[in-house]
């Protein structure tokens, strides 16, 4: 429960409720006079939340005592659902148009007022998020949008806040296992190209070799890799020589 009593306010503070009072059409020359009795600021809050202020209950009064009677009936049915109340002397401050005392009411009105707006946008948020989460997660909306000198309506799709960090959150954890595997395929691609090097090399000597051998004898040799990155040939060789009167007979 937020207590209001005496203070002093700043030159700040004083001019946001000079501002106030003038866009709500409120002299500030008669100011402790009129705001001695509640019915005034009855008459606001009855515009702002007509459905908790009676003005039947607080008739205009001329005498002190009558004006504190309204305010602390003023203070107990509308302010304290408010969470604001009103100390017992600054209520007699009021009703004795005390110099200062309105323009310090005014200004705790003005911050309900805000606080108000506040919780009233932040309200309206959860249940805008509440009806989304109820039916789509992608919802269109109207906003306005400037088109050369005009102001003009456009239809544009918003979703969840809530729904944006989940997104956000998942793709940065999939950009890192991307990023991952793209090191792996790296790797693995520098691995074939040794690899693949390394076989045109034994390809080469693998094709040479037996071109070698065919000009200086008649004779088959096979050779064979031995795992230090060199082919050696073995002592096994095999020649053919035909019969001349068997054609299919042979000798090794």
């Amino acid at each position: 429960m937020h207590t209001v009593g005496g203070k002093n306010l700043t030159r700040e503070e004083l001019e946001e409720v000079n501002k106030w009072l003038q866009q709500n059409s409120i002299s500030t020359q008669r100011l402790r006079r009129e705001f001695s009795d509640v019915l005034p600021l009855a008459e606001i809050f009855k515009r702002d939340y007509p459905r908790m202020v009676d003005l039947y209950n607080y008739p205009k009064k001329s005498s002190v005592q009558l004006k504190l009677a309204n305010w602390e009936t003023f203070n107990f049915k509308v302010l304290s659902k408010f969470n604001m109340t009103l100390t017992k002397d600054f209520m007699e401050k009021m009703a004795n148009g005390v110099s200062g005392a309105a323009e310090v009411l005014l200004h705790e009105v003005l911050r309900l007022e805000k606080r108000q707006r506040l919780a009233e946008q932040r309200n309206a948020a959860m249940r805008q998020e509440h009806l989304w989460k109820e039916n789509d997660e992608v919802k269109t909306v109207v906003v306005n949008k400037q088109v050369g000198d005009g102001i003009v309506q456009v239809p544009q799709k918003m979703i969840l806040y809530s729904l944006y960090e989940k997104m956000a959150r998942d793709s940065q954890a999939k950009d890192v296992i991307i990023d991952t595997y793209q090191q792996r395929i790296t790797h693995m691609e520098s691995i074939i190209k040794i690899k693949t090097e390394r076989i045109d090399e034994l390809l080469m000597q693998m094709g040479k070799q037996p071109q070698k051998r065919a000009t200086s004898n008649a004779s088959n040799c096979f050779f064979a890799y031995d795992g230090k990155d060199s082919l050696t040939q073995k002592d096994i060789c095999s020649t053919q020589v035909s019969s001349p009167t068997d054609p299919d007979s042979s000798t090794t």
